[in-house]
């Protein structure tokens, strides 16, 4: 049931949404049912795509990637058009201009043009997945993964809408200890998992090539702790220069694990566990058609895999500090 529920709410997460107001009341309100519902791994997930959700809704109209020539049929064609990360020292170098506040050399450096190619495709995917939605059902979506995942109805979240973001945190903390949202997602949970059943077994399968990415990481994570002692002292007692100095020492060291972690994550992504999804995508175009709902809707394994794909970069440019 655990497993069901979070994978609903972070899909509900990754879903179409209306505008950059509703957005911005549903990331707040999903992150607070998600303390209250699930683990602190799935926490760290729905953050992020509840984030990403929020930066996508303040933009406008999605640029599209340059003419390729192959017409794209599917999201697996897009992630394939994922130029290769940038070499350890190209990071290094972005890096320690973006510390320094050194524009003009972040600019020139490969690392923003990779940057500015992946946002281009994630936001491509994203344009695939609703192309086929007007404006009204757009609407309507958003809508109703808020009312789901949050047990707000859509009058509440009209009236959310009014308020400043003081008020709407102190009405959604009201709204949270009578439980409300706690009580709509696991109502939600359990009518998906009786259509869902007879996919458990692929979503096992999906779910394990998630399992070996987050070793993967994990692994990366040990390495990076075990240099980080060397200079936990030094950035402790350093600032200005000096620390970004001793930081970027550190990075420098563990750049090249972050990078390989994150290229072996994108390759199990593309080549493992998109073929996954699209297998429990086809079977979930026949459960749409019985069970016409908008969680069935969203729903869609293929544009989860997809999203969490094009986040994946993101970890190489981060530099982990520990504090034990």
């Amino acid at each position: 049931m655990k497993k069901i529920l979070a994978t609903l709410l972070f899909i509900a997460l990754l879903g179409p949404a209306a505008n950059a107001q509703l957005g911005g009341i549903l990331r707040r309100a999903a992150e607070k049912a998600t303390e209250k519902a699930v683990d602190k791994a799935t926490d760290k997930a729905a953050d992020a795509a509840a984030k990403a959700v929020e930066d996508e809704l303040n933009k406008q109209q999605p640029q599209q990637t340059e003419a390729t020539g192959k017409e794209v049929t599917s999201l697996a064609d897009i992630m394939k058009q994922m130029p290769a990360l940038p070499t350890a020292q190209q990071f290094i170098k972005y890096k320690e201009a973006e510390l320094n506040e050194q524009t003009m050399k972040m600019v020139t450096n490969p690392v923003t043009s990779f940057n500015a190619q992946a946002m281009s495709l994630s936001m491509e995917a994203v344009t695939f997945c609703t192309q086929n939605l007007d404006s009204a059902e757009v609407m309507d979506a958003a809508y109703k993964q808020a009312e789901a995942t949050t047990g707000l109805t859509r009058e509440e979240i009209d009236k959310l809408s009014t308020m400043s973001e003081a008020e709407q945190e102190a009405y959604l903390k009201a709204h949270y200890q009578q439980g409300h949202a706690e009580a709509a997602m696991l109502n939600q949970a359990v009518e998906a998992s009786k259509y869902l059943e007879p996919l458990q077994p692929k979503i096992d399968e999906w779910e394990k090539v998630n399992e070996r990415i987050e070793g993967i990481y994990k692994k990366v994570d040990g390495q990076c702790r075990e240099i980080y002692k060397k200079y936990a002292d030094k950035l402790a007692d350093e600032t200005d220069k000096n620390h970004n100095s001793i930081l970027m020492q550190y990075y420098s060291e563990i750049v090249s694990f972050q990078r390989d972690a994150v290229e072996q994550a994108m390759k199990l992504r593309l080549n493992e566990q998109m073929p996954i999804a699209e297998k429990i995508e086809e079977e979930m175009v026949v459960i749409r058609k019985e069970h016409q709902d908008f969680v069935s809707a969203l729903l869609n394994y293929p544009q989860l895999t997809a999203t969490q794909y094009f986040m994946e970069y993101a970890r190489v440019l981060e530099i982990p500090e520990y504090k034990d």
